[in-house]
Order: C-alpha cells, then sequence, then structure tokens
C-alpha cells in the first residue's frame, strides 16, 4: 500500500505537471526545424503519457521516435496501454489545465490565444544550493524533453494515428 500511496502523491501534484509540461515545451521547440511552439491540445497527450510508468517507460533516447515509441508497445503485445491514451486524455484533463495554469503563473510558459501555441519561457535564476530537484523528478523532465523533441518532427493527423487519439 505504501507504494501506491507514494505514486498517487508524486502524480497528483499540478505543480509537477507544469514543470513536465514546461520541459515537454522545451523539447518541442527545441527539435522543431523551425523552432515553433506546440498548440495547446499537445500538452494534454503529454500530461496523459508523461503522467503515467508504463507508458513513461519507454521514452527514451534509444528510440528512433514517436513512431518506434508507439511500436514498442505492440512488439510487446501491450498494445491496450498504447490505446488508453485517448482515456488518460480525458481523465487528466483537469489536471492538465492546472498544470498549464500553474506554469502560465510562475513564468514557465505563455499561451499565445491568438495562434493556441503555448511557448516556454527562460528561467531567470538556478535553485539555490540544495533546492535542485531529485533525481527521479529530473529524470522525468528529461523524458518530457524526449517526447517533446519527437512531437516536434510530425503533425498532428500524423500524432493522432500513431497514438491512437482524436482531437
Amino acid at each position: 500500500m505504501g507504494r501506491l500511496v507514494d505514486e498517487v502523491k508524486l502524480w497528483n501534484t499540478p505543480i509537477l505537471g507544469a514543470f513536465i509540461l514546461w520541459r515537454f515545451t522545451q523539447g518541442y521547440c527545441a527539435g522543431h526545424s523551425n523552432g515553433d511552439a506546440p498548440i495547446g491540445l499537445l500538452h494534454f497527450v503529454a500530461s496523459a503519457i508523461l503522467t503515467n510508468k508504463k507508458m513513461l517507460k519507454p521514452v527514451t533516447n534509444q528510440r528512433d521516435g514517436l513512431q518506434s515509441y508507439a511500436r514498442s508497445f505492440e512488439e510487446s503485445k501491450q498494445s491496450d496501454i498504447l490505446l488508453s491514451i485517448q482515456q488518460r486524455v480525458k481523465d487528466k484533463r483537469e489536471y492538465t489545465l492546472a498544470s498549464i495554469d500553474i506554469a502560465i503563473s510562475e513564468g514557465l510558459v505563455m499561451w499565445d490565444m491568438e495562434s493556441g501555441k503555448i511557448y516556454p519561457r527562460a528561467l531567470n535564476k538556478k535553485p539555490s544550493r540544495g533546492k535542485g530537484l531529485k533525481a527521479p523528478i529530473k529524470r522525468i523532465g528529461d523524458q518530457a524533453e524526449i517526447l517533446g523533441k519527437w512531437f516536434s518532427k510530425h503533425d498532428l493527423i500524423t500524432i493522432e494515428a500513431y497514438l491512437k487519439v482524436v482531437f
């Protein structure tokens, strides 16, 4: 029961969601050929993936990209996990909105209402000594950045097809 409680505590805070969506946005902009920012809808899919250990595990630099990520579930005969992303997007809707709201209010991202894109903002100062991120949180941030780079290589329709989601 203790592990379950720890996992709920970790994922139930939109503050962590704000951090991972900021890192996702940074990765997307860094990976995009024009440095463009992702539309807000992609953050809901990213949040669904990045807040689930089974979906997060295959997000590594050892994969070629989003197609390889999706194929990993089919090869391991766990396609049901991939098919659950759509429901997780719905279930995590309020969490994702709260995470985006916190990220905006804390100056991590800026949401352009005209284009619907979310832009990352640079941090002005680094955390002081002893206030840095713990290793597991930093690792999730790194994975969020990788996922952002993967998303940046595809248009919305291709992402929908690979991940079996509908916007």
